[in-house]
């Protein structure tokens, strides 16, 4: 039998042990001078979510290092700091979740931090082998239709070509957890996400921008291990930007994207 999680009990830890589609955008600007900049990255944020959340419904089925000031160093493919997990890596993806409730919010966290990355959106053969560790054998050629048409949307409106594809930022990291339905078969999971996507680029039509979304996450225990059948997503909880009323500039974006490795995977 399904037990509901009351929604009341609130956000949890990442690792705890506890029992449509739109996208979150906050603009980093502010000032009337640059309305039609922020119009635009909302309609392209929009487009991203709308990818992210093609799985649809509750499914029944059955990043970055590059160049520094130092040395160059190769970016990440999937998302997530490999380094950092001990878990089996299959096509840069940690897989092999414990069968219980926590294995089920830490495959949740990890996949989707895996599809935050600027490979997954570049490199479409990293994308469907990231897709291909994580998915359910009957969603998998969905998703895979979803996110590359999606990604497809996202860096035309972006403006990224195969020679700025390195000039592209898109991170993800989970700001919390929490489980509304679990049973030895089925887990649904909601995963509070920021994100940040934008390209390092003074002429680009949208900079930098950050995005606050819950992603809805359903789970099936398939061939031994926890796999995703079904991908929403709302916009999540959005702070009050408190900080300085200029963003931070396209080259500082661009030493940071390549100076910090991408958030660990957790587990």
């Amino acid at each position: 039998m399904v037990r509901q999680i009351s929604r009341g009990r609130g956000t949890r830890v990442l690792v705890e042990e506890t029992p449509t589609d739109a996208q979150g955008d906050k603009p980093w600007w502010r000032g009337m001078a640059i309305t039609g900049a922020i119009f635009l990255a909302l309609v392209i944020l929009a487009v991203f979510m709308s990818l992210s959340g093609g799985s649809g419904g509750s499914g029944s089925d059955g990043s970055s290092d590059g160049q520094s000031q130092t040395a160059p160093a190769e970016r990440n493919t999937t998302g997530g700091d490999t380094k950092s997990t001990a878990k089996k890596l299959v096509n840069g993806v940690p897989v092999g979740y414990p069968h219980n409730q926590s294995g089920a919010v830490q495959a949740a966290v990890n996949y989707q931090v895996a599809r935050s990355s600027a490979a997954y959106f570049t490199d479409e053969k990293a994308r469907h082998a990231t897709l291909a560790a994580m998915m359910t054998r009957q969603a998998l050629e969905r998703q895979i239709r979803n996110d590359d048409t999606g990604m497809q949307q996202v860096l035309s409106s972006l403006g990224v070509t195969a020679g700025s594809e390195d000039e592209l930022v898109a991170r993800g990291a989970a700001m919390g957890t929490r489980v509304t339905a679990y049973t030895e078969q089925m887990a649904t999971a909601e995963v509070w996400m920021a994100g940040l996507v934008g390209v390092t680029d003074k002429n680009a039509p949208m900079p930098v921008s950050a995005s606050w979304t819950t992603y809805t996450l359903t789970l099936q225990w398939q061939s031994g291990d926890w796999k995703l059948s079904a991908i929403t997503s709302v916009n999540g909880p959005t702070p009050l930007d408190t900080g300085s009323d200029s963003p931070t500039s396209v080259d500082e974006f661009r030493t940071a994207d390549r100076e910090f490795n991408a958030p660990p995977y957790v587990g």
